[in-house]
């Protein structure tokens, strides 16, 4: 799957005035269209082609103010919702929600016991302290639980699969906009945070890097090959976009 085509040059800004007040970032892309994208962090990016005028620009996204500031709505109140990084709070860990138990500790660590995530740190008032202590634990997990699922999930594809390809090395990512990529050299990158999602979802983004093995598009040739190894593959996708 390829990367996101996102220029490096500074992006311009323009304030638009509807019934509140945003401004939004102007990328200037290698594509034939314009697109809008709300991020998670409530930022709004328009995608254009590098040759589309500015006022072109600006007449799409007034056109489109009211259904801009709706999903700018939902997505910050989704953000206001995230669970904060202290004592009691209930973060994911493979599908359920487990509460933090915060403790004081010369060094930071992090573990699962008794139902809690317990996290050591120097100073337990310290959300920074607590997070990176969290996302360590994570990582530590996702490198033995992904190296697992991996060889699993390879296991499950025909002969001539497993004769054609290896097992790819995996890398492990914080990514935004994507659970998990193939470059065309083979090589997998999965994104951290499905260690929040269940096994059925993190199988299912495995598998579906390793279909892009043989088949390095989204074509039918690549949705016979995801359908025979995983029938119920669109179950497990709906069920990351409702746990997203």
């Amino acid at each position: 799957m390829s990367a996101f085509d996102v220029t490096d040059k500074p992006a311009d800004q323009l304030p638009l005035v509807v019934d509140q007040t945003f401004d939004y970032v102007i990328k200037r892309q290698k594509r034939k269209t314009i697109a809008v994208h709300v991020l998670p962090d409530g930022t709004v990016e328009v995608r254009a082609p590098k040759w589309l005028p500015k006022y072109e620009l600006v007449d799409f996204v007034e056109q489109r103010a009211d259904w801009i500031v709706n999903q700018r709505q939902q997505v910050l109140a989704k953000s206001a919702t995230k669970p904060r990084f202290q004592h009691g709070q209930y973060h994911p860990f493979l599908g359920e929600t487990f509460p933090l138990w915060i403790e004081r500790a010369g060094r930071s660590s992090a573990q699962f016991k008794d139902g809690v995530l317990l996290i050591k740190v120097r100073e337990p008032s310290d959300s920074q302290q607590i997070e990176q202590a969290l996302q360590q634990w994570y990582r530590k997990q996702a490198e033995a639980i992904f190296e697992e699922r991996m060889f699993a999930c390879f296991e499950s594809f025909p002969d001539w699969f497993q004769d054609k390809f290896r097992i790819p090395e995996i890398t492990i990512r914080k990514m935004r906009r994507r659970w998990g990529s193939c470059s065309s050299k083979g090589e997998v990158t999965l994104n951290l945070w499905l260690m929040k999602m269940p096994l059925d979802c993190i199988d299912y983004v495995i598998v579906h890097e390793l279909c892009h093995l043989h088949a390095f598009h989204h074509g039918k040739e690549f949705y016979r090959l995801l359908a025979s190894i995983l029938p119920d593959w669109r179950v497990r996708e709906a069920l990351i976009e409702q746990l997203s």
